[in-house]
């Protein structure tokens, strides 16, 4: 597929020479296999879910640019796909795409990218995404502790806390249009065969935090509002919400409340909603929900002749169809019913 400005459907973003395939001399892969894109994908990012969930047929392609405390990338499926990484843990990822959209779900935050805008993947919480068919993107990998050390440094961020990104930006005008131009040297530099980033240089480390702050200063962030100087001193450990989430896990068929989380944990419903607030951005019922839409899912996509959409549904605490079906299609960008008759049409 070929991401040339004359065939972006969202809007060519002006300046922006898309006449080839980017960082094709740091081709990683180019697969028709789904499970061989997983696979190879799973070895730079994480392990992850990967399904198609649109008609065509896949051609996913990987090129990657790697430095030391990031990695500069190029992807495309060439069929709309669904990717559901869970938490990232140890990275943040910047998503820009060139051609085409794509729904993201990370945490509570819901957003779509695309014509010009791109977003930026907490790494503790949830994520899942819809990429469009014709979705095209440029995606920078960046160590978290980085990030976090450097607005620590140049932007007075507290020890304790973390940077949360949300919603997207604006980079092809304006001052975050200077983020996508350093972006774009750096690719256009190494297709000419000057590697400037990952080396042991001066330049090298410099180009590498510069892209970095000006994410950190032009991307919506946590940075930018009160939630830096208010979250000063909050919350518990994340250990209390990883045993939460495991109580949760081993009775999502359970009628479970807070107050028993709570109970099963030892902590006060105050302190659980804090932590849940301050490191997986939703409430700890929003997390049990979400837990419920993946093993739903799960059920839908591998079928019998006997499953229905009511029985998954009412299977994982799900009473409200209605209600089920519109939660299920803000997560994943389809029906309940869609999946089940793709996956029994395959």
């Amino acid at each position: 597929m070929s991401w040339a400005v004359s065939h972006l459907k969202n809007k060519a973003i002006p300046g922006v020479d898309c006449a080839g395939v980017p960082l094709s001399s740091c081709a990683l892969f180019e697969t028709r296999d789904l499970d061989d894109a997983r696979e190879r994908v799973a070895r730079v990012y994480c392990d992850h879910r990967l399904d198609l969930i649109g008609q065509g047929s896949v051609l996913a392609r990987h090129n990657r640019l790697p430095g030391a405390t990031l990695s500069i990338n190029f992807m495309e499926y060439g069929a709309k796909s669904l990717i559901v990484p869970g938490a990232l843990d140890t990275f943040y990822l910047f998503q820009f795409p060139l051609n085409g959209f794509a729904t993201v779900t990370n945490g509570a935050d819901t957003y779509t990218i695309g014509s010009g805008r791109g977003g930026v993947l907490n790494p503790d919480v949830e994520t899942s995404m819809i990429w469009e068919a014709d979705c095209a993107q440029l995606l920078v990998q960046i160590d978290s502790r980085t990030l976090n050390r450097l607005a620590r440094r140049h932007f007075g961020l507290p020890e304790e806390r973390i940077v949360h990104f949300k919603g997207t930006g604006d980079l092809s005008t304006g001052k975050g249009r200077s983020v996508l131009e350093l972006l774009l040297y750096i690719i256009r530099e190494a297709e000419l065969g000057n590697v400037v980033i990952g080396t042991e240089t001066m330049l090298a480390r410099q180009l590498e935090e510069t892209l970095i702050l000006g994410l950190l200063e032009y991307m919506p962030n946590s940075l930018h509002g009160d939630e830096t100087r208010a979250g000063r001193g909050r919350g518990p450990a994340p250990r209390l919400v990883r045993q939460a989430e495991s109580y949760m896990e081993a009775h999502l068929t359970d009628s479970v409340t807070v107050s028993e989380i709570c109970e099963a944990v030892g902590t006060s419903l105050r302190s659980l909603q804090t932590a849940f607030r301050l490191h997986r951005d939703r409430t700890p019922l929003e997390v049990l929900r979400d837990m419920r839409l993946e093993r739903a899912w799960i059920d839908l996509s591998n079928p019998t002749s006997e499953t229905r959409v009511t029985d998954v549904a009412t299977e994982w605490g799900f009473f409200h169809l209605g209600r089920f079906a519109e939660q299920y299609r803000r997560k994943f960008g389809c029906t309940p019913v869609e999946t089940l008759r793709q996956a029994l049409d395959q």
